[in-house]
């Protein structure tokens, strides 16, 4: 599973994060920890064999975000079919999830880089609503935080993608 968003404490509370939101509620709920990885991310892992989970929050910022997880599928030996990877979508009304097996890229940058990287469409992607921007100014609402109302649906979609 895979958390799409980007590193550092600037980010954290951003709309682009929801992906690494979801992971770090999933992994408080396991008592899991986040390790430094050498597939470009931070991994934590739980059970083994077939059994085992991986989360992954790749550090190679949203837009680069194939190339962490490549390595991550090579160095576990995953195929890109075990794979699912959360992410914001702008053309979801804020709070609403929406699960698909497999898709276009629906013109995210961080699924773009993923399935360029993998080579592949077919994985599994969960997305999170966050609505569009009041303005045309893209980049400055995914980088911006939730208030109010709008971060109460965040959080009730981030709890709900875990549950």
């Amino acid at each position: 599973m895979v958390g799409l968003g980007n590193p550092g404490l600037e980010y954290h509370g951003t709309r682009h994060n929801v992906g690494f939101r979801v992971l770090d509620v999933m992994a408080h709920q396991e008592h899991l920890h986040f390790r430094r990885s050498s597939c470009q991310g931070y991994l934590a892992r739980r059970g083994s064999g077939r059994e085992e989970l991986f989360l992954l929050k790749p550090t190679t910022f949203m837009n680069l975000s194939g190339r962490s997880v490549r390595a991550a599928l090579r160095e576990l030996r995953l195929a890109p079919a075990d794979l699912l990877v959360v992410c914001d979508d702008l053309d979801l009304p804020v709070g609403r999830i929406r699960l698909r097996a497999e898709g276009s890229a629906g013109g995210h940058n961080g699924l773009k880089s993923v399935i360029g990287e993998i080579g592949t469409e077919g994985f599994a992607r969960l997305r999170i609503g966050i609505g569009r921007p009041p303005d045309d100014d893209v980049v400055r609402f995914v980088l911006g935080s939730p208030r109010g109302e709008e971060a109460r649906l965040l959080h009730w979609a981030v709890e709900n993608a875990v549950a």
